[in-house]
């Protein structure tokens, strides 16, 4: 493993987090008072965030490693399997959300296997170097992704109609619409997926401010999803933000800059970048899972396969994409998420300091 640094941490975390979360309206059932509900599951992350880190400097192995030391080598293992075919659930969706837009709206003549495919090949080429690759590309191309993103942000404003008005009155529906649009969805996605880099934090070595760095990164992310929501709506409302699909996506489409109109290829090279960094590192923890399952001294011999298997669940997904938003997403969170991201992480920390018991017994 090549030496890794914070900054190079902090890019790939940063990316990872905002990758595909950039092109939703994150907690627009609660209308324009969304951009509270991100806020307040960014500050509610933050503990979730603490544990994670937590476990990871006790034990300095990763998750599934985790799992098997504190729940016995069956359980353990069980549920390690569990999370290997989440990460590579979650690496399918991401690829799915790319191909979706792509072929929805940018290249509507492109076959969506072809560009499944290609994007499949780039992932499984990242994942034939250690980890710290994808670690520097992301801090090389974090200043490019943040200053497309601060282009439409800030040429927002110049589509016709855009008012910040539009998310007022703040709290007209009261508190309630506002917790639950950010408990467990917001919580969970985009901020609890951070539990992915429990299997990247044992491959590196700058692990000093840990929790500094990546409190930071959801402060960031926070902040400016937060800005996103209010962005969008100031710009569409509130009715059609929660009515389109990829919101971001309709803004970018929507600015004009005198004879630059419809500034497709600025979201495309948003998603390529956002996207691809967060499928290399989902597929890298499934693969890492995968290896600490079978106890095998190289993942890379699964890379074929376990690439079809991503390839095939971005297309069987895609074809029931637009049922799936409304669908899927919120059982995803109560019943995938939640025990994934929160519960089987609070176990673990009550079995250490169960253990820490019986040790001083």
């Amino acid at each position: 493993m090549k030496s890794v640094t914070i900054k190079e941490l902090f890019s790939a975390m940063f990316l990872f987090e905002i990758g595909n979360t950039i092109l939703f309206a994150h907690g627009i059932s609660a209308k324009q008072d969304s951009w509270i509900a991100v806020l307040l599951a960014m500050i509610s992350a933050l503990p979730l965030l603490y544990l994670y880190i937590f476990l990871y400097k006790k034990y300095k192995v990763n998750l599934t490693e985790i799992l098997k030391i504190s729940f016995g080598n069956i359980v353990g293992r069980t549920i390690s399997i569990v999370y290997m075919f989440y990460f590579f659930n979650m690496a399918a969706r991401v690829t799915r959300d790319y191909l979706e837009l792509s072929t929805g709206s940018i290249f509507p003549l492109s076959p969506i296997k072809f560009i499944a495919i290609f994007l499949i090949i780039v992932t499984m080429y990242f994942l034939l170097f250690d980890i710290s690759v994808t670690l520097k590309v992301a801090s090389i191309l974090l200043p490019f992704f943040l200053f497309l993103i601060s282009v439409v942000f800030v040429f927002a404003f110049t589509i016709p109609g855009y008012s910040f008005s539009k998310i007022f009155p703040i709290f007209a529906d009261g508190i309630v619409p506002i917790l639950k649009a950010a408990y467990p969805k917001v919580l969970a996605f985009p901020f609890g997926e951070i539990i992915v880099f429990m299997m990247i934090f044992p491959e590196i070595k700058c692990t000093k401010d840990l929790f500094k760095y990546s409190s930071l990164v959801y402060l960031i992310t926070g902040l400016l999803l937060a800005f996103n929501n209010i962005n969008i709506i100031s710009a569409i409302g509130v009715y059609e933000t929660s009515r389109t699909n990829f919101p971001f996506y309709t803004v970018t489409r929507l600015i004009s800059l005198g004879f630059f109109k419809n500034l497709d290829s600025l979201y495309i090279a948003l998603m390529i970048i956002g996207n691809l960094i967060k499928i290399i590192i989902f597929a890298f923890a499934g693969l890492k899972a995968c290896q600490s399952v079978f106890e095998i001294k190289e993942y890379k011999f699964f890379l074929i396969p376990i690439g079809a298997i991503i390839y095939a669940l971005s297309i069987i997904t895609a074809e029931s994409y637009f049922i799936q938003i409304p669908v899927e997403l919120p059982i995803m969170a109560l019943y995938v998420h939640v025990p994934l991201l929160v519960i089987v992480p609070l176990l673990l920390l009550f079995a250490y300091f169960l253990k820490g018991i019986n040790k001083m017994l």
